[in-house]
């Protein structure tokens, strides 16, 4: 069995780069031997997708169309939702069929126990999206999430993501250290809650692997990083070798 995992490419047209090498990427597991495959998509796929709305998929309909066919050949889906794609199970789970969670999972894979997760939860200093978190989570906002039409959401998030973007990105460009010891600190702290041979996250945007000591068991800490630089990695798992494949 090989798992896919990949984050973090916030898609926000069907025109731009990313949008066609991830195509490109989900028809070559389709043409291959889809039952053997797991596909992990670890939050922030597109830049913006809230609860069912037909907008959405209409925007976005050869991914969801490229999607559907590896699930329907016999690919296995699981979707992490991250802080841009939120409330989708009502669309990905009922109508496509795919499994969509939302806290961190662990799955046996090839003998490994791999713990998938955003990500979002790294940075526990961060209390005011902690607390954004918790509001956006809450059933009340998810109903109202649904009924708000696609198009408000569309220029909703247009708005807020020109405001914080250039900022998050200069902030991730000086602070890189900072953020790879949050990773790795947050890895043995993970793995208290529940133990794992592997942990694998996005949203920090920074790629960093490594192997870290908890008591005496050796983690692999594991952060995707995101699409936004001039070539792009996925990791993969084949048996129980762990590799960056470029697309």
């Amino acid at each position: 069995m090989e798992a896919w995992f990949i984050s973090d490419i916030h898609i926000k047209t069907m025109q731009e780069r990313n949008s066609e090498i991830l195509l490109r990427f989900l028809h070559s597991l389709t043409e291959k031997n889809p039952q053997d495959v797991h596909l992990f998509l670890l939050g922030d796929i597109f830049d913006l997708w809230i609860g069912g709305h037909a907008f959405f998929v209409k925007k976005f309909q050869p991914l969801v169309d490229a999607i559907q066919a590896l699930k329907d050949s016999g690919g296995k889906i699981t979707y992490i939702e991250g802080n841009h794609d939120v409330h989708i199970d009502r669309f990905w789970t009922d109508e496509v069929g795919i499994e969509v969670c939302v806290e961190p999972q662990y799955y046996v894979l090839n003998g490994l126990t791999v713990r998938v997760e955003h990500g979002d939860l790294i940075n526990q200093d961060d209390k005011a999206y902690l607390r954004l978190r918790s509001v956006i989570r809450h059933p009340a906002i998810e109903a109202i999430g649904h009924l708000i039409p696609g198009a408000v959401w569309e220029q909703v998030g247009a708005y807020a993501a020109k405001k914080s973007r250039v900022r998050s990105q200069q902030y991730r460009t000086k602070n890189e250290n900072r953020l790879i010891e949050m990773i790795r600190k947050h890895a043995p702290r993970a793995y208290l809650e529940k133990s794992f041979d592997v942990i694998i996250s996005g949203h920090m945007h920074v790629v960093d692997d490594c192997e870290i000591q908890v008591g005496d068991r050796k983690i692999r800490s594991i952060n995707l990083g995101s699409w936004y630089g001039a070539s792009v990695q996925v990791l993969k798992l084949s048996g129980q070798n762990m590799e960056w494949v470029t697309l």
